[in-house]
C-alpha cells in the first residue's frame, strides 16, 4: 500500500512537471522581400512546444496590420503593401500557445529591397530659357533624379525620348549620368525653331528581390526650351528691287517711293533708322530716317543728271549688335527722271568732239549725187521728241535735208537733188540755212549755216576757139616754120597747163608735126611740100587734157605757090565763044600746074 502510494504520488509529479512547458519560438529574424504581394506568404513563424501540444500562432502589436498569420500553421502572408523605403526593418510582436501556455516574442522581419521605385525627378521646374548664340556644347539644364531603391535599382540614368520639333535631336543631347542638357548643334531663332519641347526619361538600372524576375522603372518630364533671340544679324532690306519714277522740275519735298528694312531678330525688332550714304547726284533727294521714305531735295533736271539716278541707302538698328556694333545692312534704290519738253533741240559739230555750232561747211564734187557729210548733229536734250529739219536758202532746191523728222540725237546730212545745177564752172560756192524745229512745240527752233564748196571735176574736154583752121603756107617753107600757133582751153582748174597735142592722122606726120606742149603747128619737111605735087592738106589738130579726154579741131593748109618753075602753055590753041558784052574767063594749064584766069 505504501508503494502504491509512492507510484502515484510519482505520477502526479511527472505529470505536474509536464503540464508546465510552454512553446518555445525558435527564430527571430527574418528577411522578407518588400515586394511580397498581398496575400502570398512572407515566412513562417518557427516554434517548438516540449510537450509536442499542438501550437497556436497569433500576431500583436502596431505592425500586425501589415500581416496575417496561420493560427495552425504560423504561416504569415502579406496584409498590407511593406516598404522598404519607409523602414528597412519591421518589429513584430507574435504569439504562441499550447492549450495552457502563452509565449510571446518579437520577430525582426528585415525588408529586402526591391525595384519598387520609380526615380522622382528632384527639379522645381522645367520651363528653360537659352540665348540662341550659346556656344556648342554649353550646359543648358541640369535633370536631378533620385530612385530610393538600393543597388542598381537606385542607380538613375537619363535620356531624351522625344523631342518636338524633330529636328532638336539635332541639338540637344543630355548626359545620361549626370542629366546634362548640352547644345550639341547651334541654336538659330529665325532659321530653327524658337521653342522646343523635350521629353527626358529617368530610369534605373533594374533589379530584383530574391530570385524574382529583373525590374526596371522609369519616370517622364516634359521640359520647355525657348529660344532667347539675339541680336547677332543685321537687318534686312524687304520688297527689293527698288525703282521709282519722278517726272523732272517736279517740287521740292514730292515723295519719290519708301523703302523697308527690318530686324533680322524677330524676337528682338529693333527700331530702324534710314540714311542715304551715297547718290550719283549728290543733293537731290532725301529719306526720312524714321519711315524711309525718299523725296526731292533740289530741283532736277533730267537733261543735266541724264535718265537715272542711283542711291544707296543704309539701314542701321537703334541697338547695338551682340558685338557692341551698329547692325547695318545697305540697298541700292534707282530714280528713273522722267523728261518734261523744256528745251529746244540744238546744232552741234560732232567731228572731233560735240560741241554747239551755228556755221557748218561741207564739199562736193560737180554734178555728183549722194550724201554731203558736215559734221552736223542735232540733238533735243528732251526724251520721245521729234525734230523736223527745213532747208532755206537760194540754193535750198539744189538738196535735201536727211532725216527730215530727225530722233532726240540724230545725224543730219544733205543730200543732192540736183547735180546738174552742182556746176563748179558757173557756182564754186552755195550757202543754205539748215532749221531745226521741234514738232510737239514749235517756238523750240534752232538755225545752222551750212556751206557748200563745190569741188571741180574733169568733166570738159579741151576746146578750141574754131571749129576749123584755113591755113596757108608758102611750098618748100623750111623745117620748123609755124604754120599756126594754137591753144585749146579747158575749163577744168586741174588741166591748167597740163594739155598736150597731136596731128592727125599719122600720115600728116610726113610734112607738118606740132609742138606736144604749146600746140604750134610747125613745116617738118619742105621738100614733100611742093604745091605742084599737092596743094591742099588737112589735118586734125587733137588736145587731150590730163584724163585723156580729147578735143580736136579741123587744119585745112593750103600750100601757097613760090616761083620756082618756069610756065609752059601746053596747048597751042584756045578757042573759046563769048557772047557780046559778055565776059570771057577760062582757065590756061601750064605745066607748073598754076592757074591763069584770064578775063
Amino acid at each position: 500500500m505504501g508503494g502504491l502510494t509512492g507510484w502515484l504520488l510519482l505520477l502526479c509529479l511527472v505529470s505536474s512537471a509536464k503540464a508546465s512547458f510552454s512553446p518555445t519560438i525558435n527564430k527571430f529574424v527574418f528577411e522578407v522581400c518588400e515586394d511580397v504581394p498581398i496575400g502570398s506568404q512572407a515566412f513562417t513563424i518557427e516554434a517548438s512546444d516540449p510537450d509536442g501540444d499542438t501550437l497556436t500562432y497569433a500576431l500583436v502589436g502596431p505592425n500586425a496590420a501589415f500581416f496575417q498569420v496561420d493560427p495552425n500553421s504560423g504561416v504569415v502572408t502579406v496584409k498590407s503593401p511593406l516598404d522598404r523605403e519607409n523602414s528597412v526593418t519591421m518589429l513584430l510582436d507574435v504569439t504562441v500557445s499550447d492549450t495552457a501556455n502563452l509565449t510571446p516574442g518579437r520577430l525582426t522581419i528585415i525588408l529586402n529591397d526591391a525595384n519598387d521605385n520609380s526615380p522622382i525627378f528632384r527639379n522645381t521646374a522645367f520651363d528653360i530659357s537659352v540665348p540662341e548664340n550659346t556656344t556648342v556644347g554649353g550646359s543648358v539644364f541640369t535633370f536631378l533624379a533620385e530612385d530610393e531603391d538600393e543597388g542598381d535599382a537606385g542607380v538613375v540614368r537619363y535620356s531624351i525620348t522625344e523631342i518636338i520639333p524633330a529636328q532638336g535631336s539635332e541639338v540637344f543631347e543630355i548626359g545620361a549620368i549626370n542629366g546634362e542638357l548640352k547644345l550639341k548643334g547651334q541654336l538659330n531663332y529665325n532659321l530653327l525653331s524658337s521653342f522646343y519641347r523635350l521629353r527626358v526619361n529617368a530610369g534605373d538600372l533594374g533589379g530584383s528581390c530574391g530570385s524574382g524576375d529583373k525590374v526596371f522603372q522609369s519616370s517622364n518630364v516634359f521640359a520647355f526650351v525657348t529660344v532667347v533671340d539675339m541680336p547677332d544679324l543685321d537687318p534686312i532690306f524687304i520688297s527689293a528691287p527698288y525703282i521709282g519714277s519722278i517726272e523732272e522740275n517736279s517740287a521740292v519735298d514730292t515723295s519719290v517711293l519708301g523703302v523697308t528694312a527690318i530686324d533680322q531678330d524677330k524676337g528682338i525688332n529693333d527700331n530702324i533708322i534710314y540714311t542715304i550714304e551715297d547718290s550719283t547726284a549728290d543733293g537731290l533727294f532725301k529719306i526720312s530716317e524714321n519711315d524711309g521714305i525718299i523725296s526731292i531735295s533740289s530741283a532736277i533736271d533730267r537733261e543735266v543728271i541724264g535718265d537715272t539716278v542711283t542711291l544707296t541707302v543704309k539701314a542701321t538698328e537703334s541697338e547695338v549688335n551682340v558685338n557692341g556694333q551698329p547692325a547695318t545692312t545697305t540697298t541700292t534704290v534707282q530714280v528713273n527722271i522722267g523728261d518734261v519738253n523744256d528745251n529746244p533741240p540744238q546744232f552741234y559739230n560732232c567731228e572731233e568732239s560735240c560741241v554747239t555750232a551755228t556755221q557748218f561747211t561741207g564739199e562736193v564734187f560737180e554734178h555728183s549725187l549722194g550724201a554731203i557729210s558736215i559734221g552736223m548733229t542735232v540733238k533735243d536734250p528732251d526724251k520721245s521728241v521729234q525734230t523736223e529739219l527745213r532747208l532755206e536758202g537760194v540754193d535750198k532746191d539744189v538738196f535735201s535735208v536727211e532725216p527730215s523728222l530727225a530722233a532726240s540725237d540724230s545725224i543730219v546730212q544733205l543730200l543732192v537733188r540736183q547735180p546738174a545745177n552742182l556746176d563748179f564752172e558757173k557756182k564754186q560756192q552755195m550757202v543754205l540755212q539748215v532749221i531745226a524745229i521741234d514738232k510737239d512745240k514749235t517756238t523750240f527752233q534752232s538755225t545752222a549755216t551750212v556751206t557748200i564748196n563745190i569741188k571741180d571735176t574733169n568733166d570738159n574736154s579741151p576746146t578750141f576757139l574754131q571749129d576749123t583752121y584755113k591755113l596757108k603756107v608758102a611750098e618748100h617753107s623750111p623745117v620748123g616754120t609755124e604754120v599756126l600757133s594754137v591753144t585749146a582751153e579747158d575749163p577744168d582748174t586741174m588741166d591748167a597747163g597740163k594739155i598736150t597735142y597731136s596731128l592727125l592722122p599719122e600720115s600728116i606726120l610726113e610734112y607738118f608735126d606740132v609742138d606736144t606742149g604749146t600746140g604750134r603747128v610747125y613745116v617738118k619737111n619742105n621738100i614733100t611740100l611742093d604745091r605742084e605735087l599737092r596743094s591742099l592738106y588737112s589735118a586734125t589738130l587733137q588736145a587731150r587734157d590730163s584724163d585723156g579726154k580729147p578735143g580736136t579741131t579741123v587744119l585745112e593748109i593750103t600750100l601757097t605757090d613760090i616761083n620756082d618753075q618756069p610756065p609752059i602753055i601746053n596747048r597751042d590753041l584756045y578757042r573759046e565763044f563769048v557772047k557780046e558784052d559778055g565776059q570771057l574767063e577760062f582757065k590756061i594749064e601750064v605745066n607748073t600746074k598754076r592757074t591763069v584766069t584770064l578775063l
